[in-house]
């Protein structure tokens, strides 16, 4: 099986969608001996920074001397950078090699349990298969979606759980509320484990977590952003104090302290020295969240697809006085007024896209009648390439910065082709 084989392969098991359970990936790493068993884990979830979260902390264990595994989603740049051993990602070939195993046991897990295999579960039984091949001492494991009924909540007990910013998200699978939402992220506190949140978290979802922890025999462990001190944020970065550790992040927007007080937190939970935290924090950084692609002109590119996102974004224009020249994108099944509300009143002009090749996308005319709502100079674009030109142009025209936002899948669509476009 080839590379492009085995990319076929897993995303032709999309169609089957997003199916929460345990039964059918419990089914297929039995079938693999269970591979999960036989590592150890910092498992993450969250509804935002669980990207950066997980970076920073496999960052920092690889700064430490472990060999890390790291397991992210959705991936930006490259469908490998979702299975990494050390920063490095998984190779063409091991990822078609354990494809090719994997599949021609697929069949009778589906007959097993009369139920379909979905790309997810594929994807993390691979991941397991090959960290457990390659005996990593740590892995840094990142929930998909939820927590309770995601494929990831195979694992036994880990070495620490760490919940980032609950928020509204995915309300049709995980529920309508904070608290509904909290309870199923909190399905992965294990009894007797290490939890860390920080003391910014959703105050209601706070109290889930809270109750979560004690039900479970859990010590919780809150961050307290009250004793960060020395904070400089400045428009690529932040510097800050906490716990007598002087940290350097390369993470644009204040946000992003707090996820680094938590990982800072959790580092020390385990056992791991200052400078490996410095190290670690100091080298991370992460595609789509508030990634500066370039300072001169300034173009930022933003994955924010929901109202926690896109406050963040929008604190970061405002506390940095930037009125951008955006391009929007998003899935239909968000609450797309409330984000485009968000970003449209602080942009000059905005122009909108469907994403392309994704049944979800909302489309570009529906975006920006309501963006009109809020920007007065909003354009429907159907392709990448001319809302690119058109943008670029008017940004080069006014010296505004560019802003593309609204959805990952935008973001790992354009991202190459905005690095391209700015080398002209």
């Amino acid at each position: 099986m080839t590379y492009e084989q085995a990319l076929e392969y897993i995303h032709s098991l999309n169609r089957f969608g997003i199916k929460p359970g345990l039964e059918r990936i419990t089914a297929l790493l039995n079938k693999l001996d269970n591979p999960q068993n036989k590592l150890e884990f910092i498992h993450v979830a969250g509804t935002n920074g669980k990207g950066s979260t997980s970076t920073a902390l496999s960052n920092i264990m690889i700064a430490a001397g472990k060999k890390t595994g790291l397991f992210i989603s959705p991936f930006v740049v490259d469908f490998r950078e979702r299975i990494q051993i050390n920063g490095e990602y998984i190779s063409k070939e091991d990822l078609s090699r354990l494809t090719q195993k994997i599949s021609l046991i697929v069949p009778s897990v589906e007959k097993e349990v009369e139920d379909n295999i979905t790309e997810f579960e594929f994807i993390t039984a691979l991941m397991f298969t090959f960290f457990a091949e390659q005996k990593c001492d740590v892995v840094v494991l990142e929930v998909g979606l939820g927590g309770r009924l995601d494929s990831t909540n195979v694992i036994k007990k880990p070495l620490a759980t760490v919940i980032t910013k609950i928020a509204l998200d995915h309300t049709a699978v995980l529920g309508d509320t904070i608290e509904k939402i909290a309870a199923e992220k909190c399905g992965i506190i294990k009894n007797g484990s290490a939890v860390i949140t920080s003391s910014l978290q959703n105050p209601n979802a706070l109290l889930v977590i809270k109750q979560t922890a004690i039900n479970n025999n859990a010590e919780l462990f809150i961050a307290d952003m009250a004793d960060v001190t020395n904070v400089n944020v400045m428009p690529f970065g932040s510097e800050f104090t906490y716990n007598n550790i002087n940290v350097s992040l390369n993470l644009p927007g204040k946000h992003q302290i707090e996820n680094m007080v938590a990982v800072i937190k959790a580092a020390l939970i385990l056992g791991i020295d200052k400078t490996s935290i410095q190290k670690g924090i100091a080298k991370t950084v992460f595609p789509a969240r508030l990634e500066v692609l370039s300072k001169n002109p300034l173009v930022i590119l933003d994955g924010a697809h929901n109202e926690n996102g896109a406050d963040v974004l929008a604190d970061y224009l405002d506390e940095h006085k930037l009125s951008p020249v955006t391009i929007m994108g998003m899935m239909a099944d968000k609450n797309c007024e409330v984000v485009i509300q968000k970003i449209a009143s602080r942009s000059k002009a905005l122009y909108t896209v469907k994403v392309e090749g994704n049944p979800r996308t909302e489309t570009a005319e529906k975006l920006a009648q309501t963006a009109k709502k809020y920007c007065d100079n909003s354009t429907p674009i159907n392709d990448y390439i001319t809302a690119l030109d058109s943008a670029v142009k008017k940004a080069r025209e006014q010296a505004l910065p560019l802003l593309i936002c609204g959805s990952l899948y935008l973001a790992s669509d354009i991202r190459d082709m905005i690095i391209n476009y700015l080398k002209k």
